[in-house]
């Protein structure tokens, strides 16, 4: 039985399901984030938690999608809710909507160099190899100044 308030209930069952994802135990893991958001259904980190398992699973993109997309409402300063919500999009053909996350990102933490690099191929798979060149660029030259 877990002690304190719903927040630090909340905040506990996330942690847990956490550890569990990095486990590789996805079903535990999802079964915490569900229990964290019971508790506390406005917290952005639970349905990101949430929507990492759903990206992991084969065949729940979409739910990942809705999860990513709920963290980053409730918090828009959430940069890795943004990289992973662009790569659910980007996995469910939804390339505009993945070149924003991406976008958001980067430009929330510069540490995504990555979301460049998606970018890139995001615009290469649509033909604008001009920018498809640009976006390589720019990841090249941030991941040597790094």
């Amino acid at each position: 039985m877990l002690y304190g308030t719903p927040a630090s209930q909340s905040a506990t069952y996330y942690s847990e399901g956490v550890e569990l994802f990095k486990q590789g135990d996805l079903t535990s893991a999802e079964s915490r984030f569900l229990e964290s958001l019971k508790l506390s259904p406005f917290y952005s980190l639970a349905y990101y938690g949430l929507g990492r398992v759903y990206l992991a699973k084969e065949g729940n993109n979409d739910e990942a999608i809705t999860c990513l997309r709920k963290s980053v409402q409730l918090d828009s300063g959430l940069a890795k809710g943004y990289f992973y919500l662009g790569l659910a999009e980007l996995l469910g053909g939804k390339y505009v909507e993945a070149l924003h996350s991406f976008k958001n990102a980067h430009d929330l933490d510069k540490g995504f160099a990555e979301s460049l690099y998606n970018i890139a191929i995001i615009y290469e798979h649509l033909g604008n190899n001009y920018r498809a060149f640009v976006y390589y660029r720019k990841y090249i030259d941030e991941i040597e100044n790094d």
